[in-house]
């Protein structure tokens, strides 16, 4: 028996990343699991689900230089403490800690995940801070296990990593998604699917444009804003409905006229938060989904919608591009609103969109069901555990 330490910011980014990892690891691998993560009431249900160890350390998002030196204390002790076979880091901060931690522990086994490349929208010394920090992580693990083949590209052009630390598990994604027993059309009835357009507000002719995910100016919302205003003026006759879900956030805000028009156009219906044990449900009403993100590490809603039978409509950005086969599970659309505007009205076309949805469904179900990918992680932990890598 091995013991396994991941380590992230967040229990809801552990819920949505490592989701099901613990407990896989420990039943089909026999692992020790434990998890590292900023302290919150959700936290216990969770790992107590997952039959993992808790450590709770304050693993701020910000750069707080006492914090993080407490934080790094705290980390390194409980490695040391510990003895672990494998430490395995998600996002900026957590990697940057647990993997220093890590090294100062010769711990044999160092993983990072790279969900994405966060400073592809950065610019200035901010940008040259962050580059250094990654290739400083970088060096100290062993292994970067990338969620997507563009996120494995972009790393490398930008210097971040060396090609031979790379790993890209499956065809992408963290964790997959389950396609048989959550995203699955065949588990909503009909009687669900008349509920969830009736309690928002949806008429049976309303033509129903998705978005699910944070609400910050890198999603690229505020350009899919000016997009739905184009495609109601276009089509007065048509009646165009923009469904978000997800919240508002400080950090990248979106404009104020956006956030307004979020909340207050007749053309948008604004849910907010949706827990996740319902969010497959919200999909049913969607025509098509649109991502149209700057930066992405996979696009997951993406393939949530699709496995829904949802087809989308994504940019042409890091992380976006592997969420899609052009022209049979979406389209691709430069994120400025006449392009993604025109990418909609190909939707219109009842048999258009559900033979793409048709072949999302399959393409989703073929390439990211959850239990191929677990199986490929575990595989991929159980290869590095028992080989120990030499460094």
């Amino acid at each position: 028996m091995s013991r396994i330490l991941e380590i992230i910011n967040l229990s809801s980014s552990a819920r949505n990343f490592i989701g099901g990892q613990l407990s896989y690891f420990r039943k089909n691998g026999g692992h020790e699991v434990h998890l590292i993560c900023t302290p919150d009431d959700a936290i216990y249900s969770f790992v107590e689900a997952q039959g993992a160890n808790y450590f709770p350390v304050q693993i701020e998002r910000r750069p707080s230089p006492w914090c993080d030196l407490k934080a790094l204390v705290k980390i390194y002790r409980y490695i040391k403490r510990n003895k672990f076979d494998i430490v395995i880091c998600h996002q900026e901060k957590s990697r940057l800690l647990g993997t220093v931690a890590a090294w100062l522990c010769r711990v044999p086994v160092r993983v990072i995940y790279a969900h994405g490349v966060l400073l592809d929208t950065m610019h200035g010394s901010k940008r040259r801070f962050f580059l250094a920090e990654g290739k400083l992580v970088s060096r100290l693990a062993h292994h970067v296990v990338c969620v997507s083949p563009s996120v494995m590209k972009r790393r490398v052009e930008i210097g971040m990593d060396k090609p031979h630390k790379q790993v890209l598990i499956g065809h992408g994604t963290c964790n997959g998604i389950d396609t048989q027993g959550k995203f699955n059309p065949a588990l909503v009835s009909d009687v669900e699917r008349r509920q969830i357009r009736d309690a928002l507000g949806l008429a049976p002719t309303d033509f129903v444009v998705g978005f699910c995910g944070r609400i910050v100016r890198d999603k690229g919302i505020t350009e899919l804003a000016r997009a739905i205003e184009l495609l109601v003026k276009r089509h007065p006759d048509q009646s165009v409905k923009l469904l978000v879900i997800g919240e508002f956030e400080r950090r990248d805000a979106v404009p104020q006229a956006t956030a307004d028009f979020l909340q207050l156009s007749p053309s948008v219906i604004f849910t907010g938060r949706v827990p996740f044990d319902e969010i497959q449900k919200y999909y049913t009403p969607m025509n098509v989904i649109v991502l149209p993100s700057y930066r992405e590490g996979f696009g997951l809603v993406t393939i949530e919608a699709g496995a829904m039978g949802i087809p989308a409509i994504v940019s042409r950005s890091t992380g976006c591009i592997d969420s899609i086969v052009e022209n049979v599970t979406g389209l691709y659309a430069d994120i400025e609103p006449n392009d993604i505007a025109d990418k909609i009205e190909r939707f219109f076309d009842p048999e258009f969109a559900r033979k793409m949805g048709d072949q999302a469904r399959r393409h989703v179900a073929e390439s990211y069901e959850q239990s191929d990918v677990l199986k490929n992680t575990l595989d991929f932990i159980n290869q590095q555990v028992n080989g120990k890598s030499e460094k």
